[in-house]
């Protein structure tokens, strides 16, 4: 048997780990709690042994919440594989690993690791290389691929993920190499070490013109989906993967973005209000509801606070 037929019926997904999380608000190991004086290996030991002491709470197919995640399980079903994601926190972890509850990310938002990377002057990939040398080198990208060799190991990941992988994938194998690809944006193609290029596939913004609409913040795991779905992408070499792309790319049209109006928090709160009941309080839908109907221009982490603040508002009163 071939490695492309291998590869045909033998895939993983991996994909990262999200801001929204399915957890109590007792026992989370955060950043905040932990030390942050000292070099960033020394504070890699402190978080992990803070994430070793905590119980774990429950799987983290189960921690991970949005439409990116939900995407990649979507994804996974579909090829009857297993999902993987790239944590922060606890570098790589299983769908079906028992995981504690923590908050840190690489992204923006609170308990994020970018301050502290800047002040000591290091990038995201020198924290996950101090992190899985912590937790041990089964959390790191070659040791998941050996775990699943002849497999095809198929990476969503939006840029910042990229970014705190990028050691991970500058030391891979030809024979590894040959065996993923890697779906993210144009900024996210950025990160990627030169060996690992060719194996990057070229989606754009274009794919908003197409049924796989969405946010910046789910753009990979969607273009994921269309490439399972729509291009049979697990069954291409990555040559034949990279062109199919491409020509797809050039059969869509980017829509035309439409002008929307600033407002304030209050107003925007005042919105949410009004039609929280017609969305059921689905935070998904009510933000398309202040882009498309109101043309109000929300970042999707602002509103992502103002939804939580809101919704702990109707809670109390509830």
């Amino acid at each position: 048997m071939t490695m492309g037929a291998v590869m045909a019926h033998k895939a993983i997904v991996v994909t990262n780990c999200t801001n929204r999380k399915r957890q109590s608000g007792v026992g989370v190991v955060a950043l905040a709690a932990v030390e942050t004086s000292g070099p960033l290996a020394t504070v890699a030991a402190r978080w992990a042994k803070a994430v070793r002491k905590a119980r774990p709470s429950s799987e983290a197919r189960d921690v991970y919440m949005g439409r990116a995640f939900t995407e990649a399980q979507r994804v996974t079903a579909t090829l009857k594989g297993t999902l993987h994601i790239i944590s922060a926190g606890l570098g790589v972890v299983d769908a079906a690993d028992r995981i504690p509850s923590y908050d840190l990310t690489v992204s923006e938002g609170t308990n994020s690791l970018k301050p502290l990377l800047i002040q000591l002057g290091k990038e995201p990939s020198d924290w996950w290389a101090a992190l899985t040398a912590e937790l041990g080198g089964q959390h790191s990208v070659p040791a998941l691929l050996d775990r699943h060799p002849d497999t095809l190991a198929l990476f969503a990941l939006p840029g910042s993920y990229v970014a705190l992988i990028a050691q991970d994938l500058a030391s891979l194998t030809k024979t590894q190499i040959s065996r993923i690809r890697i779906v993210t944006s144009d900024h996210g193609r950025t990160f990627l070490p030169d060996n690992v290029r060719h194996v990057a596939l070229p989606y754009d913004e274009r794919l908003e013109g197409s049924a796989y609409a969405g946010t910046r913040t789910d753009f990979a795991q969607r273009a994921l989906r269309h490439f399972i779905e729509v291009l049979g992408g697990h069954r291409l070499s990555p040559e034949e993967a990279r062109a199919t792309v491409a020509n797809a790319m050039r059969n869509l049209k980017k829509p035309a973005v439409p002008v929307r109006e600033k407002k304030t928090d209050a107003e925007i709160l005042a919105l949410l209000r009004k039609n929280w009941h017609r969305f059921d309080g689905a935070s998904t839908r009510l933000l398309r509801y202040l882009r498309d109907e109101e043309l109000v221009a929300c970042e999707q982490g602002r509103f992502r606070g103002l939804w939580c603040e809101l919704q702990q508002e109707l809670d109390t009163k509830g």
